[in-house]
């Protein structure tokens, strides 16, 4: 009885299918020449197509295609934190006790609509590479997003002493139905995965210490570089508690760096062994660990995916063929660990008006590409 209960099911799917695929076809025939002749068009609307493509900005510039177009993906524009006191004051401070409301705008290119997009949101310390683990979950927001809309999707909280204090943003977005789903379960990584965004933007007082996590994978070549703020970021910080500051110059902010102490807590566990070299902008980190991926294995992996995402997303193939696949990248990307790096901001003299900014990169030494960042902003 069951069997024969999943065969209609079966049949009356494919039935559907079929009456979609013929009228696809008579609006080709029928319906396109007119929108050509209308609008003088060479081409008519283009085919439907049945899934929904959830994706959160990392730039102004991202649409959801990867490889990710932004210089800087660190800022996204589709992140923001306020108060419930005051929702059009933005702030990166959190205080023990206080209520936030955290939202994310979720966007939809597809063609079907999303009923209950999910989204989650982490609090994390200021972090290069994002890893769940290392994070503190804060909940999870639902809400209905359009085909070709965008919704924005909030969650209230109430900050803990805890997670108090200065802390970074992410939030991952997802669905059940229509299906649209991560790349990975523990490391988010924007640069990958269009249903991941950060916001990490800090506004530190000199003279104090900053502490970051540096997240990794067991076997890694990686550089941390803290440079000057260019223009092209500076305009990314749209944060209303930038408007009383003034910036200084890069030179104000080379200085900066040239008087920063800095301070390394390898991470641990297995087999893992760590050295770390200081550099005229920052660190060099080397990681090795003989039971993990290697740095070729990585590096082939990651294209690997690179090249299937981008297939699927022109329409070439389905997600189940890339299974083993993502499987492996998967298994390569839960060999993550933490190393923290503790910066010493040293009196710059600066008035409370005043701030340097700066950017902390986290660079792939074996390709030279930026993989991770923080914005920091230095004040009196």
């Amino acid at each position: 009885m069951p069997n024969a209960t999943l065969d209609r099911i079966a049949a009356y799917v494919a039935e559907l299918e079929a009456r979609a695929t013929k009228a696809q076809g008579d609006a080709r025939q029928t319906l396109n020449p007119l929108f050509q002749q209308r609008d003088d068009r060479k081409q008519g609307p283009r085919d439907f197509v049945e899934s929904s493509y959830l994706y959160l900005r990392g730039c102004d510039a991202d649409v959801g295609s990867r490889p990710i177009p932004c210089p800087v993906f660190w800022l996204s524009p589709d992140l923001r934190v306020a108060p419930l006191s005051n929702l059009g004051a933005p702030t990166r401070e959190l205080n023990a006790g206080d209520r936030y409301r955290l939202t994310a705008t979720v966007r939809n290119r597809g063609d079907l609509m999303v009923p209950s997009a999910k989204v989650e949101f982490w609090l994390v310390n200021p972090s290069l590479g994002f890893d769940v683990r290392f994070a503190t979950k804060l909940g999870v927001a639902a809400g209905r997003v359009q085909a070709h809309g965008a919704s924005e999707i909030s969650l209230d909280y109430t900050v803990p002493p805890s997670v108090a204090g200065h802390r970074c943003l992410f939030a991952r977005v997802f669905s059940f139905s229509p299906l649209d789903i991560p790349v990975d379960d523990y490391a988010l990584n924007p640069v990958i995965d269009r249903h991941v965004a950060q916001l990490n933007l800090n506004i530190v007082a000199q003279a104090r210490t900053f502490l970051l996590d540096w997240v990794h994978l067991r076997n890694a070549a990686e550089r941390l570089e803290i440079v000057p703020m260019d223009t092209a970021s500076k305009k990314a910080l749209r944060l209303e508690v930038m408007t009383p500051l003034t910036l200084a110059s890069s030179t104000k902010g080379r200085e900066l760096v040239a008087k920063l102490g800095i301070e390394v807590v390898p991470a641990e566990g297995g087999r893992v062994s760590i050295k770390t070299e200081r550099t005229a902008a920052g660190l060099d980190l080397y990681s090795a660990d003989p039971d993990a991926a290697s740095i070729d294995e990585q590096l082939a992996l990651n294209k690997q995916v690179q090249a299937a995402l981008k297939g699927l997303e022109r329409g070439r193939g389905e997600s189940t063929q890339f299974a083993k696949l993502f499987t492996s990248y998967r298994a390569m990307t839960a060999q993550s660990v933490r190393t923290q790096v503790q910066l010493a901001l040293p009196d710059m003299g600066l008035k409370p008006t005043q701030g340097i900014p700066l950017q902390i990169l986290r660079r792939d030494i074996a390709t030279g590409r930026v993989v991770g960042g923080i914005a920091l902003v230095v004040t009196g």
